[in-house]
């Protein structure tokens, strides 16, 4: 079986407000975190497409572990098929993320995600490629 590229799920980054000014020059400014993810994570993740030899509607499952600091987060995704390192930002509620993965099909993937209120739980997509070709996937995860 070909293996699938694991999660890449939790760190965050979103621009959100604008800056001063300018015409057509806006900054946006990142916002304050108002969530915690640090935690291990329990990830349910499914193929939506992509080249990769892995059906749609593949299924699979993984561990997060991740600490945030401010709004920075790194950790670690085990799946069955692989791991790797996570790194990303939060702004808000709302995560993205890379993930490298590998060492077997190694990949790079990026995603963002939403965290619930209680930053207990989150849902998002991500997509990138591995030695097999492209992927794209839904994801679910939840905080022990």
């Amino acid at each position: 079986m070909k293996r699938v590229a694991g999660l890449a799920v939790i760190a965050a980054f979103m621009l959100a407000g604008c800056g001063g000014g300018g015409e057509g020059d806006i900054t946006p400014a990142p916002m304050p975190p108002t969530v915690e993810v640090t935690g291990t994570w329990d990830a349910s993740m499914t193929v939506i497409g992509g080249d990769t030899t892995v059906p749609v509607g593949y299924h699979w499952t993984g561990v997060l572990t991740v600490i945030q600091s401010g709004s920075t987060v790194a950790g670690t995704i085990s799946t069955s098929v692989g791991g790797g390192q996570i790194s990303g930002t939060i702004s808000g509620d709302e995560a993205s993320f890379t993930s490298t993965l590998g060492p077997f099909c190694g990949g790079i993937f990026k995603g963002f995600a939403m965290v619930d209120a209680a930053g207990d739980q989150m849902s998002g997509t991500y997509s990138g490629a591995e030695c097999d070709g492209t992927l794209a996937a839904l994801f679910t995860a939840v905080k022990r």
